[in-house]
């Protein structure tokens, strides 16, 4: 399809380069017959497909080079390069009148020198406009290269997102966390109905929001620690004493913006791996605080630890880093280390403060 343009772009500009001089000395010779418009023409066209197919051959290949050199240099180079491409297809065009018979061995270099300059300035006008257009093209085709690569960046984050919305809600509705949170419930309704009720809102709230929340977008950190504190609460009627948790976050970040569920997947992953299958229970930390490289997100427990490569495909915080790469552009990034006997999982986000 590439070749097929070039082709057409060739027959296209030549037959006009050929049309526009005939044209043109019709017009300014008076009482010219369509025998001598006919005469102009064919001239023309033998020029202009010589020239022409020769500036396209050398040209495509000297375009490159000529447009590395310094600006200055770099139109000069390249007009006297369609003067050379001119000088030679001109002789080219004039040998192939002679052996026509369109011209007379006396007329060669007369018709020559006369055909010669009007061929160097009709060859760098017309190249220097095809070269425009090109290079105009080539622009174009970037642009819509670049816009077509964030689209589909953009498709792949809101695939991410939807990836992680439903593997997010499929953790809440699941068998075990969904039935153990309603056998607590049940068990409370006589020992504690208000803390009963409080529990069932919570659960509907974190439901809600699994579902209402775009997780392609981003959420202020408030109302993310509100229902990070909701599923602790959730998980604590549960667990009992053995779940302990602090969340310490100044409330002067709290209207910085974050990924929805980024907090409450570091959470959750905390239940699963220092609290569900410790009989001791263990403690859990919820900070946030800013810092050169943006907010950092910390959730860190008093647990074994894990490592995040034998955890299975579609886990929960894979799912959640591939959401911040496709969120930041790699601005974001998920990590985790051992501090102090505790596991810490981080997460770094751009400072982005939420529009009022």
């Amino acid at each position: 399809m590439k070749g097929l343009r070039k082709i057409g772009l060739v027959v296209l500009v030549n037959t006009s380069a050929a049309v526009a001089p005939a044209v043109l000395m019709t017009a300014f010779r008076h009482g010219s017959t369509v025998g001598d418009v006919w005469q102009y023409l064919k001239f023309s066209l033998v020029f202009a497909y010589c020239i022409g197919t020769l500036a396209f051959l050398v040209m495509e290949h000297l375009a490159t080079p000529i447009f590395r050199l310094r600006r200055v240099f770099r139109f000069a180079v390249y007009w006297v390069a369609l003067g050379v491409v001119a000088i030679v297809g001109s002789m080219a065009a004039s040998l192939i009148l002679l052996g026509l018979g369109w011209v007379q061995a006396a007329e060669f270099w007369p018709e020559y020198r006369f055909s010669l300059w009007t061929a160097i300035i009709i060859t760098i006008a017309i190249g220097t406009i095809v070269s425009g257009f090109e290079a105009m093209s080539h622009r174009l085709q970037a642009a819509t290269l670049e816009l077509r690569t964030q689209q589909l960046a953009e498709e792949r984050a809101r695939q991410a997102a939807s990836e992680a919305r439903l593997s997010s809600l499929e953790s809440r509705i699941h068998p075990h966390f969904l039935f153990n949170t309603l056998n607590s419930i049940s068990a409370l309704i006589r020992e504690d109905p208000a803390r009963a009720e409080r529990t069932v809102e919570r659960l509907a709230a974190l439901l809600r929001y699994s579902l209402d929340t775009n997780t392609g977008g981003l959420v202020p950190l408030r109302q993310e620690l509100h229902i990070v504190r909701d599923y602790l609460e959730i998980e604590k009627t549960r667990f009992g004493d053995r779940l302990r948790y602090v969340v310490d976050v100044p409330a002067e970040i709290e209207d910085l913006e974050v990924p929805p569920l980024a907090v409450q997947t570091l959470v959750e992953n905390s239940i699963k791996h220092a609290i569900s299958g410790n009989r001791q229970g263990g403690e859990i930390g919820v900070t946030a605080r800013l810092a050169a490289e943006g907010l950092l997100l910390e959730v860190s427990d008093d647990g074994p630890g894990f490592d995040l490569r034998a955890l299975k495909s579609g886990h929960g915080l894979e799912n959640l880093r591939d959401r911040l790469t496709a969120l930041f552009d790699g601005a974001g990034r998920l990590e985790i280390a051992r501090r102090d006997g505790r596991t810490v999982v981080r997460v770094a986000v751009p400072q982005k403060r939420v529009l009022v």
